[in-house]
């Protein structure tokens, strides 16, 4: 009798065990699933990055208002995230574009991702891409390419890197390269 006591015991146990680690699995998928706004791809590696003496939502909060004041809209913000994201915008025209836009050339978007590196050091991080196919089979960043240094976007992505050193204080050019280019022949996430 004690026996099967035990054997009860240890089928209980081992019921019991497993349940919560099935509990335990749906509670971490859930919460992966919530994920957030910040995508998990990384920067293309010729993103222009620098870095300010400033907490990462500071700098996200005012790049938003950069390229909302330059006519751009938001697509997705999370200053807690570290990240920001236009809608398609058309630089040639100066107004919105539709997501499947036909002009490769002049349709843009913009992506900000911002990450503490230490007290009060903030590297942020910009790219400026356009359409490289419009094929809607593709997933969002095989669909995408940098622009080019020259192109338009690139040119206002420089101007709100201009902007954000002068509004937030930098580190110095001897401690950090100010605007630089990441990377050298990684490919995106």
């Amino acid at each position: 009798m004690i026996e099967i006591g035990r054997v009860g015991a240890t089928v209980l146990s081992s019921n019991g065990s497993a349940a919560f680690v099935i509990w335990i699995t749906a509670l971490i998928g859930v919460a992966c699933a919530a994920g957030g706004v910040r995508p998990h791809f990384l920067p293309f590696p010729v993103a222009v990055s620098d870095t300010v003496s400033s907490h990462p939502e500071d700098a996200i909060e005012l790049a938003g208002e950069l390229l909302v004041a330059e006519g751009l809209e938001l697509e997705a913000s999370s200053p807690v995230e570290g990240y920001l994201e236009t809608k398609w915008f058309n630089i040639a025209t100066g107004r919105r574009a539709n997501s499947w836009s036909l002009d490769t050339e002049a349709t843009i978007r913009i992506r900000f991702w911002a990450d503490l590196i230490a007290e009060q050091q903030t590297v942020v991080v910009g790219e400026v891409v356009r359409r490289r196919v419009v094929d809607p089979s593709l997933p969002m960043r095989e669909r995408e390419i940098p622009v080019p240094d020259g192109h338009p976007g690139s040119e206002l992505l420089r101007r709100i890197f201009g902007e954000l050193k002068t509004r937030l204080s930098t580190r110095s050019a001897t401690d950090h390269e100010s605007v630089s280019r990441l990377g050298s022949g990684t490919s995106p996430r």
